[in-house]
């Protein structure tokens, strides 16, 4: 069989005609086909067994004009569905190239060209409910690429970061990663979206009243940073780096901080329920009014720390939680293991960053 033939031979005319033009032109015929035999029955039908009217013909004229305006309201309506439905088509491929278009800037070397096009995305994410999954997941990516240590784990906590520039603040720093990072803190959380931004190194980075619920934060190194206000509910921050940092009024309800390093920080009225702090270094912190209800404490260090005003309901704790010097433990009510909130189970082994194989030579490759 010839294939040159069978490429030559175009589509069928059945194909070619549109679905709308179709659609026109069943209407077309259906109003003729109506306008011109279906007066003499509605007549009849509404007449019954009545006489006729003398001007017989006047009355059929008029149902045919009755009939003819509805069809024109019709076409009407019709074609205004069409304009609405082509002004659709028309915003969705302008959108689609405002999009790529963003995400070409993502990769620019000029940093101003860089926040155009976070910002052109934040603004696509906000008129487009649909991008708005895809776009927090392209930020998160952009930061990860940027500002993140691959080979961090839980020990490397304990150390402060010593690169060059880590005291200037972020904004100043890296502006395009502040301003992704303030972008993916006001926009509106997506249903069961975990935004990546686990091993990020950003010392003094500003996140004031950030929504960032159920981020993952594992082993960043957030030295100094501000989280004011901050909304970081089931976050997951175990093994981060936080000395310094001012986390007052924060809700970091349930929570997961096992082993982050808290020393120093100013935490007043900050929302500690439910939290996982086993391990926790919180010397010296300032924890005035936090609320700390449910919170475990297991293996944590809170010598220095001030908690004047603090609620410790039902805290869990053990001998080797260290507490403030004259901090009296008498007054914690016992938790009940059944009443405490659900914390989220995590082996750090699954986190562990794994060597990449050393390939070897086999003997025969060898001779």
């Amino acid at each position: 069989m010839r294939t040159d033939k069978i490429a030559r031979v175009g589509p069928s005319w059945r194909y070619r005609i549109s679905g709308p033009f179709l659609l026109t032109a069943l209407l077309g015929f259906g109003a003729l086909a109506g306008a011109l035999f279906l007066p003499r029955y509605l007549l009849a039908w509404d007449l019954g067994a009545a006489k006729p009217p003398a001007d017989y013909a006047t009355a059929v004229n008029n149902i045919r004009t009755a009939l003819l305006q509805g069809v024109g309201g019709l076409v009407l309506l019709i074609g205004a569905y069409l304009t609405w439905r082509q002004l659709q088509l028309s915003r969705h491929g302008q959108a689609t190239e405002s999009f790529a278009a963003a995400i070409a800037h993502l990769g620019d070397p000029s940093v101003d060209v860089r926040l155009g096009g976070i910002y052109a995305l934040e603004r696509i994410s906000r008129s487009s409910t649909a991008d708005r999954r895809t776009i927090g997941e392209i930020l998160s990516a952009f930061v990860g690429n940027r500002a993140c240590e691959p080979q961090r784990d839980a020990r490397h906590a304990r150390h402060a970061v010593t690169a060059a520039g880590s005291s200037v603040n972020l904004s100043l720093r890296a502006p395009d990663i502040h301003a992704a990072l303030t972008v993916l803190g006001r926009q509106d959380a997506v249903r069961g979206q975990v935004l990546r931004l686990d091993r990020l190194v950003l010392p003094r980075a500003n996140l004031a009243s950030a929504r960032l619920r159920d981020a993952d934060f594992h082993f960043g190194d957030l030295t100094e940073a501000a989280f004011v206000g901050a909304d970081l509910t089931r976050a997951d921050l175990s093994g981060v780096r936080l000395a310094g940092a001012v986390l007052a009024d924060a809700i970091l309800y349930q929570a997961d901080l096992r082993d982050a390093v808290l020393t120093g920080v100013i935490a007043e009225g900050i929302d500690l329920r439910g939290t996982d702090l086993t391990r926790a270094d919180l010397r010296n912190a300032n924890l005035r009014g936090a609320r700390l209800d449910y919170a475990d404490l297991r293996g944590a260090t809170l010598t220095g720390a001030v908690l004047t005003g603090a609620s410790l309901k039902r805290v869990v704790f053990d001998e080797t939680t260290a507490w403030p010097d004259g901090f009296d433990t008498s007054r914690i009510r016992p938790a009940r293991i059944r009443s405490l909130p659900p914390v989220r189970i995590r082996d750090y082994e699954e986190l562990a960053v794994r060597p990449a194989p050393v390939k070897t030579d086999s003997p025969a490759e060898a001779e």
